[in-house]
């Protein structure tokens, strides 16, 4: 029969057993192996003795041949129930006296083991000359003149280790007897009260919450009890709540679908919004593959650059929207002036606005002109494209104004300020109604491929969730003269204009790229042969391979990958420091999160760019560290 379908009973009386048996039989064991060994030392030191105590007295009569005189104590030694035979014999094995006990026929041979005792003599040498020269040096010696031997039968012994078994057995018996007793009526009592709680859970799982038991024990039991009545009756109250909550779930429910149905709405569109430009892309690489003339192939070219960068873009935006979920954004913060890093996105956003019959004005501050300001740029850029794409996307005649400035200046950090964008149009405008929800994720987004106004749908969404979480805030306002205000706030800091930033490289000088991958290693060379002029470029695909270059040849800079197999980049940077090289290491990885920034650090890292590489980022880089 399996344990687990065993009852309380049973189980309460083999638990009770099992350690009752287990420490009958070690304490049994551990009696007899004492008692035995007791038994087995007393004969030891009773046949040591008797030995001595023969020794003792037999050595005049046996030097003077009057053996009889041994006899009453040999008798007495016999006695012993262990001792069965008494012999005393000379040096020359021959036997001078012999007793036996009357039982010793019986005896088994194998029964029989002997104890023996040699009785030795001092002797000290006749010398004639001893009297008149005392120093002469005389040495006494020892002369064995019997042996008395001891004959000893284990039968007694073994009977009385049996008696001591039989004893030991019988206690075990007993105290065997007595557990099992203890475990029945314990059992009993405690199966009773058991079986009522189980007739009473039967009758829970029925919905019958309103019984209630009678708590008459105490301790575990009774607390058993009490917590039983006390479940009834949160299964009565959680009855009449559960009404009240299904309500609420189902409304929950209805929340979830709408949302699960929008999420797949957004991947449905992204899924046409990413193969645009992949298509554009890959369509403009091979109409490059031909014969074209070099206006034609500056055409393709353009188109080819265009479309990846709308692809990226794009993927900015999924993986900010994923941030949504997360309720966290990677920073990547460095010293920027933003008219000089918007102004290839202004440019490009000009042309989008010109194309549609419309005029695009960009402001700066004077100060921002003068001034760097340290923020994460490329989330400064994705605010103002899409809120500049929105503003064009949605007016259909009249201008769009960008207006970037510095706000208020925080008093308790000298350096601290707010940086605002403010982009206003002449457009459609959005009604009060809706300018909550147009700030939720995936609320506005359309599947339909024939919408009116192509894109996402998620720019606001974004650039809400980019404001709030490094602190600024969004806001949108009507315009006078009709269209929308928005107005985007983020924290800044101000610092004055690094002199190396500025410099320019006027030596030839070396740069090791290490890098895995074949093609970014072959773009990474020929960005820094456009980048500057007097540069030499060398290259290596593994950390390891670093290690042994670096070993070999001096270098100005290492561009370092920061994700490769086997020794990756801050293994490879970290064993850079410490064989004593100073070489500046600059990191480049696409991973932009601050955890990896601090990485960069901790691995004596100098700089960080992350990728995809830029010749800009790389020309303000570089000359840093050159």
């Amino acid at each position: 029969m399996n344990y687990r379908e065993w009852s309380i009973r049973k189980r309460m009386l083999l638990v009770a057993a099992l350690p009752t048996l287990a420490a009958v039989l070690m304490l049994s064991l551990f009696h007899l192996s004492e008692r035995w060994q007791g038994i087995h030392q007393n004969r030891d030191a009773m046949v040591s003795l008797l030995l001595e105590n023969i020794a003792a007295a037999a050595e005049y009569p046996i030097i003077s041949g009057n053996y009889e005189l041994l006899s009453p104590l040999i008798h007495s030694v016999l006695q012993q129930p262990d001792i069965i035979a008494v012999t005393i014999t000379n040096p020359e094995g021959e036997v001078l006296l012999q007793h036996l006990d009357q039982h010793y026929p019986q005896v088994n041979n194998d029964d029989i083991f002997l104890r023996q005792f040699a009785m030795q003599r001092t002797v000290q040498p006749y010398d004639e000359y001893a009297e008149y020269a005392e120093d002469i040096d005389v040495k006494n010696s020892t002369q064995l003149f019997a042996i008395i031997e001891l004959s000893l039968a284990d039968t007694f012994t073994r009977q009385h280790e049996l008696s001591i078994a039989w004893q030991s057995a019988l206690v075990g018996l007993l105290v065997m007897f007595a557990g099992l007793s203890i475990a029945h009526l314990t059992a009993f009592n405690i199966v009773s009260s058991l079986r009522s709680l189980a007739f009473f859970f039967t009758g829970l799982a029925e919905g019958k919450f309103s019984r209630r038991l009678p708590v008459d024990n105490g301790a575990e039991i009774g607390q058993l009890q009490l917590n039983a009545n006390s479940l009834a009756a949160s299964l009565q109250r959680a009855e009449a709540e559960q009404q009240e909550f299904t309500d609420k779930l189902l409304s929950e429910q209805k929340k979830t679908q709408r949302a699960n149905h929008a999420k797949s709405e957004f991947l449905a569109m992204m899924s046409h919004e990413f193969r645009t430009p992949l298509n554009g892309a890959l369509g403009a690489l091979q109409l490059m593959e031909g014969n074209n003339d070099i206006g034609a192939f500056a055409d393709y070219k353009s188109m080819a650059e265009n479309s990846l960068l709308h692809l990226s873009q794009l993927l900015e935006d999924v993986l900010v929207v994923v941030d949504v979920e997360k309720n966290t954004l990677p920073l990547s913060v460095a010293e920027h002036k933003l008219p000089d890093a918007l102004a290839e996105l202004t440019s490009s956003l000009a042309a989008a606005a010109m194309q549609r019959g419309l005029s695009l004005v960009v402001q700066y501050d004077e100060a921002l002109k003068r001034m760097p300001v340290r923020t994460d740029v490329a989330l400064i850029r994705q605010v103002v494209r899409h809120l500049v794409d929105n503003a064009i996307k949605f007016t259909n005649e009249g201008f769009v104004i960008v207006e970037v400035g510095l706000g208020e200046v925080d008093l308790n950090e000298v350096d601290a300020a707010r940086l605002t964008i403010q982009v206003t149009d002449t457009g459609i405008g959005i009604p009060d109604h809706q300018k909550q929800s147009v700030l939720n994720a995936f609320a506005q987004v359309s599947s339909s491929f024939n919408r009116e106004y192509e894109g996402m749908g998620l720019g606001l969404t974004i650039t809400h969730h980019i404001t709030t979480l490094v602190g600024g805030s969004l806001t949108l306002q009507d315009n006078a003269s009709g269209g929308t205000r928005v107005v985007a706030e983020f924290p800044v800091l101000l610092t004055p204009l690094s002199a190396a930033s500025e410099a320019q490289i006027s030596r030839a000088f070396r740069v090791l790229v290490v890098e895995d991958n074949p093609v970014n290693l072959k773009v990474a060379e020929k960005m820094l042969q456009k980048s500057f002029q007097r540069v030499i470029v060398d290259s290596v695909c593994s950390g390891e391979a670093c290690l042994e270059k670096m070993t070999a040849d001096e270098f100005d800079l290492v561009l370092m990958d920061c994700h490769m197999p086997g020794l990756d980049g801050f293994e490879t940077t970290r064993s850079l420091r410490s064989a004593g090289h100073i070489t500046p290491v600059i990191a480049c990885t696409a991973n932009t999160t601050e955890q990896i920034h601090q990485r960069c650090q901790h691995a004596g890292m100098n700089d960080f760019i992350a990728k995809p590489l830029k010749i800009d980022t790389l020309r303000t880089v570089l000359p840093r560290w050159l």
